[in-house]
């Protein structure tokens, strides 16, 4: 191989590489080009992409203050009251955003419920724009409206948010937004001169512009724009050179907005995409013939620079093999010098790694202790965890936490936690030493008269923050408060950890951690350890006090329970009473003289029938509401339920000027159902009707046969309903506002039985109004009963069964009641004796004995529960039949009854036919009838 000089190797070098260059500047040239103007339209698509997110981002912030607002609760109802909160909330979001026209809340059918721009209850506005409106309701998200003409002309666009609860759309929240909003976001972004930015709504109508916005707002764009518009309808991107409407072509960016159906169009001047590639190419090209001239006369020097350090680079390696010192030598090239100072440093960089060995060996070693003591402290602390959670007693956790402190941590400890009234009490004080606890708690006590000083307890509490210190001097000079001071030194005190206990967010107590005896100081690790030892010790005694909480509420909600419960017993108990009495002595009409005053006698008993259906509904008001009733299902007559409705409605329509119109058919109607409970549901309605249709007005009750169904409407020509409030007519404590004349509404419950009812009947119930002030119409539509087999015949049973006569004792202490309740079973051929009370009841019973008792629960001297259990008791009357006839006919009663030793058990008023069949099948299984 030929020897070459480095000199001529670095020419060829440079003529290698020069060579090449020179080929492919012509390349390079032409390529430039291209790339100039790919560079132009990446320019612009970047510009317009970063338009579109500002529009976007300002859009999107809409929407996201709409949706915060459409998630608050007042939104979502639909009483007048909370709305009224609704529209607050809504022109405070109108005040904050200057660019919004207003904000409006609509129902989904498109009707205004309020607007910002309006006082409450004023609803004159129109929803504007009903398409987007209408595409909110359908597709519950968000929507972004084109421009449209407002009040006075004004051009605006709207963001619309559903208002969604249980997956429903309740209402629609709108914001009217200016344009000029969008064009002064196009005006904070850094367009270059000369260019020119625009956005399009979905119909290709101008909503803003970066040059003469205000001429060119709501106008359509020119021919070449608009059909570069709809042919980007499928891209999220365009570019195309498209005219303005000034007649300038301009290379123009179209990029589609995320958040509405909008273009963004950014146009740049073809003259400005051209006069850069020209004024490029001309650099460029002076560029590459400089450098090549350039590169020629460089070339000499470079040789001379290597050249030189080379040879001065072989005289060192020369004299560091012969063991001479050597001197680094400073040579303007980069790679000769490092080998000059390699040679040189060679023997220093091998000292120091051994010393940079030796050092990482030590810092490892300390990471692993410290590591392994972080290991130490979670263990203890999931320790602590356990420990602390083995109990929910107050006093237990407190000894627990005593013990994980004391005296393997600290030497000792104090917590004072809070109270109801935010006083602090001591609950636990744990010294290691023993003998010194009574000196050091006097000491505390005598010590801290300013109890916000730094390091109490109470100013840890007060102020949430930790206090550390650890005892440097002997004066304890750290300690900010004298007295404080004072008893650390007086009683050997060495370091102080005062943390506040904070539990759910909120301060309970404090807790001191102090080192005397052992000596020991506290680390930033042990303040740590001491600060993740107090939540979990807060969290434990938290739950302590929850705990005590709950135990103390389920108390009061019990006593609460029970003292209802004893309430309704006693109330159900005085409302039967009276009733007893009237049935028995119709009973007794009946029977002595069957055909005197038969029509009144049938009205009491209808009306003591429906007065103690009404007693059991009064115990149990929310059972009737939800439709958890039993119904006593029999043919009935649909004519005759209205007639008895009447009776039912009669107080109310007596005060009127005329009774209402019934229109009845010929022919009965007849359905399956309870006669009583139809009644009521008529009688609801004719109530309702009375209520709140005018003295002068009329009422009309009509029975017909629709579609094979038994309809009854009640109409009126009262004060109407609302269209608002119609579709909640039915439902629970819902009334329509009443004028002042109006003396009470009633609970609201009236319509909401009358629905339970209907449907537990297998009907439907609904009611029409046109309005306010033009009446309301009823209808109750029932399924007719099925009809009757042609040799049907209904034959009479006598409901009292035969049988032997029984010897009867009665206690009760409602003499009347008891009294006739004797004379109708003696009239039955019984042998009865009554007793006023138990005392006397057990008189009769050692007299002579009976073969069934009938007892009233709430006697005067002893309950019949504790009458029945000493009856039981005793050996005399092991198997006598007794029946509890009372007052008290709730399902406890009944358990409690039957608890107690009864065979049966009657509310009153009960059937007497029924109560006989009862006492005879009693005795007949006692096996004690008499003969």
């Amino acid at each position: 191989m030929r020897l070459m000089s480095l000199p001529g190797r670095v020419l060829m070098v440079a003529i290698a590489a020069m060579l090449p260059l020179a080929i492919l500047c012509g390349i390079a040239l032409v390529d430039l080009g291209l790339g100039q103007r790919a560079q132009s339209r990446d320019a612009a698509i970047g510009m317009a992409r970063a338009v579109a997110g500002a529009v976007d981002s300002e859009l999107r912030l809409a929407i996201s203050s709409l949706q915060t607002l459409a998630l608050t609760d007042p939104l979502g109802a639909t009483d007048l009251s909370t709305l009224a909160d609704a529209h607050l909330l809504a022109s405070a979001l109108r005040a904050s955003n200057p660019g919004w026209e207003g904000v409006q809340l609509t129902t989904p059918e498109g009707h205004v419920v309020f607007s910002s721009e309006r006082p409450f209850g004023i609803t004159a506005d129109q929803v504007l724009d009903l398409p987007s409106h209408a595409e909110a309701v359908r597709t519950r998200r968000p929507v972004v409206s084109g421009l449209f003409s407002g009040s006075r002309d004004k051009l605006l666009f709207a963001v619309r948010v559903p208002v969604l609860r249980g997956g429903q759309v309740r209402h629609v929240l709108t914001a009217i937004v200016k344009p000029e909003t969008v064009a002064a976001v196009l005006r904070n972004q850094q367009v270059p001169d000369g260019w020119k930015v625009s956005v399009f709504d979905s119909n290709q109508l101008r909503i803003a512009r970066s040059v003469n916005d205000e001429l060119t707002r709501g106008r359509p764009p020119g021919p070449t724009l608009r059909e570069a518009l709809v042919s980007q309808d499928t891209r999220a991107e365009l570019l195309r050179t498209v005219n303005t409407d000034e007649g300038v072509p301009m290379q123009t960016a179209i990029v589609r907005l995320a958040s509405a159906r909008w273009q963004v169009v950014l146009g740049m001047p073809m003259s400005t995409v051209d006069s850069a590639w020209r004024r490029t190419m001309w650099a460029y090209s002076g560029g590459v013939l400089f450098s090549l001239l350039a590169g020629g006369l460089g070339v000499w020097w470079v040789a001379r620079t290597i050249t030189r350090p080379m040879r001065r680079l072989r005289e060192s390696a020369l004299a560091l093999g012969h063991g001479e010192p050597v001197a680094p030598n400073r040579s303007g090239i980069d790679e000769v010098d490092r080998v000059s100072h390699a040679l040189a440093e060679a023997a220093t960089d091998r000292i120091q790694h051994e010393e940079e060995r030796d050092t990482l060996l030590v810092t490892g070693q300390q990471a692993l202790l410290s590591a392994q003591a972080a290991q130490q402290r979670l263990q203890w602390l999931a320790t602590v965890s356990t420990t602390l959670s083995r109990s929910l007693e107050e006093a237990s956790t407190i000894e627990a936490i005593a013990q994980v402190i004391v005296p393997d941590f600290a030497d000792i400890c104090r917590i004072d936690l809070l109270d109801e009234n935010d006083m602090l009490h001591r609950k636990l004080a744990r010294y290691r030493n023993l003998t010194r606890a009574s000196q050091v708690t006097a000491a505390v006590a005598r010590a801290i008269a300013d109890t916000n000083a730094p390091g109490s307890l109470h100013w840890a509490v007060t102020t949430g923050e930790t206090f550390v210190v650890n005892r440097t001097t002997r004066d304890f000079s750290e300690l900010p408060h004298a007295g404080l001071r004072a008893l650390a030194v007086s009683h050997g005190i060495h370091a102080c950890c005062v943390v506040p206990l904070v539990a759910r967010g909120r301060t309970i107590g404090a807790m001191a951690v102090l080192q005397s005896e052992s000596e020991r100081h506290f680390s930033p690790e042990d303040v740590t350890l001491v600060e993740e030892f107090a939540q979990r010790a807060a969290l434990a005694l938290d739950n302590v006090r929850l705990l005590a909480q709950a135990h103390q509420a389920r108390a009061e909600v019990e006593a609460a329970s029970h003292a209802k419960d004893e309430f309704f017993a006693m109330l159900g108990h005085a409302l039967r009473n009276p009733l007893a009495p009237i049935s028995l002595v119709l009973q007794l009409m009946a029977r002595k003289e069957p055909d005197v005053f038969t029509s009144e006698r049938k009205m009491i008993e209808r009306q003591v029938k429906q007065l103690s259906r009404m007693v059991d509904d009064l115990l149990d008001v929310p059972r009737i509401v939800a439709g958890n009733i039993v119904l006593q299902r029999e043919r009935v007559d649909l004519r005759d339920v209205v007639t008895h409705a009447m009776e039912l409605a009669q107080p109310l329509m007596q005060q009127r000027a005329r009774m209402p119109g019934v229109v009845l058919p010929t022919t009965p109607i007849m359905v399956l159902g309870d006669a009583l409970r139809l009644a009521q549901l008529v009688s609801n309605l004719l109530n309702n009707a009375a209520k709140f249709t005018p003295p002068a007005k009329s009422i009309t009750v009509a029975l017909a046969v629709v579609e094979g169904q038994a309809e009854l409407s009640v109409s009126d020509e009262g004060v109407g309903i609302d269209s608002a409030l119609l579709p909640h007519v039915f439902d629970r404590f819902v009334q329509a506002g009443q004028s002042l004349q109006r003396p009470g509404g009633g609970l609201g419950l009236g319509l909401a039985i009358a629905r339970s009812l209907a449907e537990l009947h297998g009907g439907t119930i609904d009611a029409t109004s046109d309005g306010a002030g033009k009446g309301t119409t009823f209808h109750l539509m029932l399924p007719l009963a099925p009809p009757l087999p042609d040799a049907c015949a209904i034959e009479h049973i006598d409901a009292s069964p035969a049988g032997p006569p029984l010897r009867l004792l009665f206690v009760d202490d409602n003499q009347d009641a008891v009294n006739l309740l004797a004379d109708w079973y003696r009239l039955e051929g019984h042998s009865v004796r009554v007793a006023y009370s138990a005392e006397k009841a057990f008189e009769r019973l050692y007299e002579s004995p009976v073969d069934a008792v009938v007892v009233d629960i709430g006697l005067p001297d002893i309950s019949g529960y504790e009458f029945a259990r000493r009856v039981r008791a005793n050996g005399r009357w092991p198997s006598m039949a007794l029946v509890a006839l009372t007052g008290y006919g709730q399902a406890r009663d009944r358990r409690a009854s039957q608890e107690a030793g009864f065979g049966a058990h009657f509310a009153k008023p009960a059937d007497l036919h029924e109560l006989l069949a009862e006492l005879r099948r009693l005795v007949a299984d006692a096996g004690c009838t008499s003969h």
